[in-house]
C-alpha cells in the first residue's frame, strides 16, 4: 500500500546515501553526488477484502549534498511509481505517483502526486496530492509541520479507506 512505497522510496534514498558518489560536481567546497536513476521492484500489495493485486515498481533520481567537511546535508530525490491494480474480476486501473522527496536536518517534505484511485464512472475516489512536511527526527510518523488541503499525512493514512477505494474502482 502506501505506505509501502513510502518505505520503499524512503529506503532507496537512504542505500543512495550510503551507496556513496556516482558522479561529483564541486560547487565551492560543497559536494554534491548524484546516483544514476535506478528502479526498484517490481513490487505487489494485496488489497482486502476484495483481493486487488497491485504490482508495481519505483523509479528513483537521486542528488545527496554534503558541506566542506563531508557531512551530509541533504538529499533530494525524485521518484515515480507506476503501478497497476488488477481486481479480481480483471477490471484493472492505474495508481502511479510522481513525487519529489527532500531531507534535511530531520524534516521530511513530500512534494507532487501521492496515490490518486480513479475509476471509469467512479471518478476520483481516493486522493493523495500536494505537500507534506514532517518533522522525523521522534518516532514515525513524525510531527506535521504542514499539510495541504489534500496531502494525506502519515498519521491520517488509512490503509482500511485506501483499500475500500481500490476495491470498489476494481472488486
Amino acid at each position: 500500500m502506501r505506505s509501502a512505497r513510502i518505505t520503499a522510496a524512503a529506503v532507496a534514498a537512504f542505500a543512495c546515501i550510503a551507496a556513496g558518489p556516482v558522479a561529483v560536481a564541486a560547487a565551492g567546497n560543497d559536494r554534491v553526488e548524484h546516483v544514476p536513476t535506478f528502479t526498484e521492484g517490481p513490487f505487489t500489495n494485496v488489497y482486502e477484502p476484495c483481493g486487488a493485486v497491485e504490482t508495481f515498481t519505483v523509479t528513483i533520481d537521486d542528488t545527496n549534498y554534503y558541506d566542506a567537511a563531508g557531512n551530509f546535508v541533504r538529499t533530494v530525490e525524485h521518484f515515480t511509481t507506476d503501478s497497476v491494480v488488477t481486481g479480481p474480476t480483471g477490471k484493472s486501473i492505474s495508481l502511479d505517483s510522481r513525487q519529489t522527496f527532500k531531507f534535511e536536518g530531520g524534516i521530511a517534505t513530500l512534494t507532487g502526486q501521492g496515490i490518486n484511485v480513479r475509476a471509469p464512472g467512479l471518478g476520483l475516489i481516493y486522493q493523495d496530492v500536494g505537500r507534506l512536511v514532517t518533522d522525523v527526527t521522534g518516532e514515525f510518523p513524525g510531527v506535521n509541520l504542514f499539510a495541504s488541503a489534500k496531502s494525506v499525512s502519515f498519521a491520517a493514512f488509512d490503509p482500511d479507506k485506501l483499500a475500500a477505494a481500490i476495491c470498489a474502482a476494481v472488486g
